[in-house]
């Protein structure tokens, strides 16, 4: 524990989540980690983990000494998720991907194009976002216009119609 770091603070539904990159790598405050997937006590979720995944690292603060702080890699993280399911770790799983680690690691916005799931009618359909437009899959568009427009204002060929008169 040579080393001290200055954590980059997050923010997620008011709970903080501290993190540090260590050769390149992102490590996360266990007990912020902890606090956010509904644990109080963060030495239950670093019992289950490996010991590559945990560390004790000395953070320093604005202003204060440097302290002593347990820490949980990002293959620790995802493995937490894992272990301590629950129905908010998959936005908290893709909140972390899609912006902790990249913030930490300085990466630009993600280059176009890209992927976003839309609930549609209970169910998920996939859009890709290009040129400042929003792609559908063409097989995705018969559940899209079928559920999106009432039956009443659809207009169909009558071709029951066409048949018979010519008959």
């Amino acid at each position: 524990m040579d080393a001290v770091f200055t954590p980059t603070h997050f923010l997620r539904h008011n709970r903080p989540l501290r993190a540090v990159l260590i050769d390149d790598q992102p490590w996360f405050v266990a007990r912020d980690l902890a606090l956010l997937i509904g644990h109080k006590l963060e030495d239950r979720i670093v019992h289950r983990l490996d010991a590559d995944q945990t560390r004790s690292v000395a953070l320093v603060y604005a202003a204060g000494e440097p302290q002593p702080t347990l820490m949980i890699s990002e293959s620790g993280l995802y493995a937490a998720l894992i272990y301590y399911r629950h129905p908010e770790n998959r936005s908290l799983r893709r909140w972390i991907t899609g912006e902790v680690v990249p913030a930490l690691r300085g990466e630009p916005e993600k280059p176009e194009p890209r992927r976003s799931l839309l609930l549609w009618e209970r169910q998920e359909v996939t859009l890709l976002h290009w040129q400042d437009c929003l792609w559908v899959r063409f097989s995705d568009m018969p559940f899209l216009l079928e559920s999106g427009y009432p039956r009443a204002k659809m207009r169909r060929p009558r071709l029951l119609g066409l048949w018979a008169r010519r008959s």
